[in-house]
């Protein structure tokens, strides 16, 4: 079934790729525009394997694939992407400037019964509304992994009740949940739950206290999960979780909430996590995917 909204997607890298996943496999004409010429390139072979992968495994239903290629276009300005829109979701790099100068132009080419959403997550939504001349029509969302069915929602204040209520809807026709955050707050509400993980993380590495290796040793057996944080900041890369907690420690001007400087070096030395193949781990296939890996003796294996 085609669904009502026709959405565009601004920004073509891994949350905006995870974004069109959803859209084009739930019936949704989607478009998706970056200023990268490589992005536009590989988004649509990215968005197929998502597909593909799901399909191949039963969780998408046969055919899936091949009809959401059709519904995907990947274009080359950015007033072209939104030029039909219902729908736009901004998903660029957690940077104020950058948002707001997306968000202007989205406004100045989106069609006026546009909403806008930010991917942002850690931004609110009052930082980048007045960018645009519908701030009423403005939200934030955080999408999280393909197979995460969970999408946390926000209205700033000057978020119109009508605003959050299609947004709900649009993302429950999408087969998500939306968990809507009622008053705005820097980072959402699950977000800053693992925000307070991943900043005690920081600290416990920069002080010495523990390993990379050995604090998710800590957290995959404790919780029994296949990862832990230092897996997942490589995932979510080391540049990006600095430039969330830069947000933070804009908000708050704490000087504990500003990232640690190793962090830093790792970003200059180009270990950004899994993209760049090295991270806390090696990739492909970090050590804590290795059988036994949990069980080893810790000293002096695995990790930063």
């Amino acid at each position: 079934m085609t669904l009502l909204w026709r959405v565009a997607i601004i920004g073509a890298g891994t949350m905006g790729r995870r974004i069109a996943f959803t859209t084009t496999a739930q019936g949704c004409p989607t478009t998706i525009f970056d200023t990268s010429a490589i992005a536009r390139r590989d988004a649509p072979l990215a968005i197929e394997r998502l597909l593909a992968d799901r399909e191949a495994t039963g969780a998408l239903a046969p055919g899936t694939t091949s009809d959401a290629r059709g519904r995907l276009r990947v274009v080359d300005t950015l007033a072209t992407c939104v030029a039909e829109a219902d729908v736009v979701i901004e998903s660029v790099p957690e940077r104020v400037d950058l948002k707001r100068e997306v968000f202007a132009a989205i406004d100045r080419a989106a069609p006026s019964r546009a909403l806008i959403g930010t991917n942002a997550s850690a931004i609110p939504g009052s930082w980048l509304a007045d960018a645009t001349q519908r701030p009423d029509r403005v939200f934030n969302s955080n999408f999280g992994t393909p197979d995460d069915p969970q999408v946390e929602l926000m209205p700033h204040p000057g978020t119109s009740v009508e605003t959050i209520d299609t947004a709900i809807a649009f993302l429950r026709a999408l087969g998500l949940v939306p968990l809507v955050v009622h008053k705005e707050i820097v980072g959402y509400a699950g977000n800053r739950i693992w925000r307070a993980v991943k900043k005690e993380v920081l600290a416990l590495l920069a002080g010495g206290y523990s390993t990379a290796a050995d604090v998710d040793r800590n957290w995959m057996l404790g919780w029994h999960v296949p990862i832990g944080p230092c897996g997942l900041m490589d995932k979510i890369g080391l540049d990006v979780v600095r430039d969330i907690e830069l947000i933070y420690f804009r908000a708050s001007g704490d000087p504990s909430d500003r990232p640690p400087a190793f962090l830093d070096a790792m970003i200059d030395r180009g270990e950004l996590g899994e993209k760049t193949g090295t991270g806390f781990y090696r990739y492909p296939g970090p050590e804590y995917t290795r059988p036994g890996w949990l069980r080893d003796s810790p000293r002096g294996k695995g990790g930063t």
